[in-house]
């Protein structure tokens, strides 16, 4: 009996594991366009590849879960993440789900903040992918005698919450926010026909880390 049992929990996690999913660790490469060089991120997504090209100087490393984004030099104590969370069930965007993820955004806010406000709501920023609703939250709060604004872009996939969050210093958000947020317009899923044809024209990648 403990055989069988041992024996049907491993096939369980092995149905889970062989469904694949959305991973965010970073496959660079490099294309040239109107003679500037971008770099391109793919990641996997079970049979399919997603493929961002993030803002022009920016660091990146990532891992399975987590995507992290470094602007470029003189901007100090800002950072970039993508978030990819298991969901149970498709999830839409609705009243509840985003009265949810509003208390669940503020949680994300470091432990003594004060002075916490919530700047804006906006639906329908724009579509991830070309057809992926998303909703986002920007707060101001206060930490160590400074001002900072968070702002997180949520879209959800049938089984995976994505989460885009920039932290800033107040008076360098704005100019983060407009270079973060129209990176994401690049967020594409490519078929697997032409991941193919992808990975074969860039089949030297660079390392999957840089910082």
């Amino acid at each position: 009996m403990l055989t069988r049992r041992i024996l049907l929990l491993g096939l369980i996690g092995f149905s889970i594991t062989a469904k694949g999913g959305l991973d965010l660790s970073p496959a660079p490469s490099q294309f040239d366009g109107q003679g500037i060089t971008y770099t391109e991120l793919l990641f996997k997504d079970d049979k399919r590849q997603v493929k961002y090209v993030p803002p022009q100087n920016w660091t990146y490393r990532g891992s399975s879960t987590q995507l992290h984004l470094g602007p470029p030099q003189g901007f100090v104590r800002a950072d970039a993440q993508v978030d990819a969370i298991p969901l149970v069930a498709p999830q839409a965007l609705d009243e509840k789900a985003i009265d949810v993820l509003r208390q669940q955004f503020l949680g994300t806010l470091p432990s003594g903040a004060q002075a916490v406000k919530i700047l804006s709501e906006e639906n329908g920023p724009l579509l991830l992918g070309g057809n992926i609703p998303t909703y986002e939250f920007t707060a101001s709060y206060q930490i160590l005698g400074e001002t900072f604004v968070r702002g997180t872009l949520v879209a959800n996939l049938p089984d995976t919450q994505l989460r885009f969050k920039l932290t800033a210093l107040k008076k360098d958000f704005d100019t983060l926010h407009r270079m973060f947020r129209s990176s994401l317009i690049s967020w594409q899923w490519i078929d697997p026909a032409s991941a193919a044809i992808l990975a074969q024209k860039n089949s030297t990648p660079e390392s999957a880390s840089r910082e």
